[in-house]
């Protein structure tokens, strides 16, 4: 991740490079980086989003709580000069106000959005050849095998095609506590 790393505006840590290059090395990755908040998740996530644009790879969805969406754009955007598209009930109907009827998430670029809004247009999601879907707050969808998961379930049949970095502060039960796990 040499050209992400040359590219960032942010103080890279050895273990953030570490796991960013683990990821990457992994031409199908599902990965979750699990780890105790502040030790730099977004910041290893927003590395591989940085490598894979600098590759021509930069076709990307970032799902996170919905108060988060514009924190992660501008993260991504001061930390990583990545451009990035929040996508919400506001932004598809201020494109269809102007005439546009076109697929929301397909702009050929990084798009943000909440997990529930992504999880109610999940047929415009699955139509879209992700490079790669970051999920933050990737506990929130936890037992998302299970019918009633209404949520985790569209996630998971949109999704399913497209390479994954899961992102939690909660250690999820993968054999070890903290880390980079793939999965």
């Amino acid at each position: 991740s040499l050209g992400a790393l040359l590219s960032s505006r942010v103080h890279v840590l050895p273990h953030q490079v570490g796991a960013a290059g683990r990821i990457l090395s992994d031409r199908t990755p599902r990965f979750v980086l699990a780890d105790e908040v502040g030790l730099g998740k977004t910041v290893e996530a927003g590395l591989v989003l940085a490598q894979l644009a600098a590759e021509g790879k930069g076709r990307a969805i970032v799902l996170v709580p919905a108060s988060l969406r514009a924190q992660r754009r501008d993260e991504l955007q001061s930390k990583f000069g990545l451009e990035t598209e929040i996508v919400d009930g506001d932004s598809v109907r201020a494109a269809e106000r102007h005439g546009l009827k076109t697929n929301p998430f397909d702009t050929g670029g990084i798009v943000i959005a909440s997990h529930p809004f992504a999880a109610m247009r999940v047929s415009e999601i699955e139509r879209v050849p992700w490079d790669v879907a970051v999920i933050d707050e990737a506990h929130r969808l936890r037992n998302a095998y299970r019918r009633d998961h209404r949520t985790g379930q569209a996630l998971r049949r949109g999704l399913r095609r497209c390479p994954k970095l899961l992102l939690t502060a909660t250690p999820l039960q993968i054999g070890r506590a903290s880390g980079t796990e793939r999965v």
